[in-house]
């Protein structure tokens, strides 16, 4: 199976603009890029990337695109897109602002408790969450989570090669 070019280049703009958010984000604060917003952003140019190439790719087929092609399109370019997303993570958190991950931690323990959500853990629970917000924050434990969404982006490259999958008028 040939490398789609196509669907690497829209999963790097994707990515490219997801960086730029984030900056613009991390630059208003923690809150800021904790938001829903950044993050539904981020969902939403993926899911855009993702069409665009199989879009092109499609284009560039003589007008049409099986079903496993488009889906692997579609995950090449959800790929691309959420690495650019998980390295800027790491480098904001090590590099750029070595005090971010313990920033986010105290911000995501302060609305468990405002919102009420701490008194149903068990203590020894509340306890070890910190630890285990820091673990899942560091680049080995952002690179395991890219690892596991993948997964999530292969449910949604399946639907998405799935409306996009166009057949070969040849060979009805």
């Amino acid at each position: 199976m040939k490398i789609p070019v196509l669907a690497i280049q829209q999963g790097a703009a994707a990515g490219m603009i997801i960086v730029v958010i984030k900056l613009v984000a991390y630059l208003y604060g923690v809150e800021a890029l904790m938001s829903g917003w950044v993050g539904f952003g981020q969902l939403v140019l993926v899911v855009a990337g993702m069409f665009l190439a199989c879009s092109m790719e499609r284009n560039a087929g003589d007008g049409f695109l099986t079903f496993g092609r488009a889906f692997f399109v579609a995950l090449s370019a959800a790929t691309v897109a959420t690495l650019f997303g998980v390295v800027i993570d790491i480098v904001l958190s090590s590099i750029l602002d070595p005090e971010l991950n313990a920033k986010m931690i105290e911000q995501i323990m302060a609305e468990f408790e405002d919102s009420g959500f701490t008194q149903l853990i068990p203590k020894s629970e509340l306890d070890k969450m910190p630890a285990d917000l820091e673990y899942w924050m560091n680049p080995f434990g952002k690179l395991i989570g890219w690892v596991f969404g993948i997964l999530f982006w292969a449910i949604g490259a399946l639907i998405v090669g799935a409306i996009m999958q166009r057949s070969n008028p040849k060979f009805f």
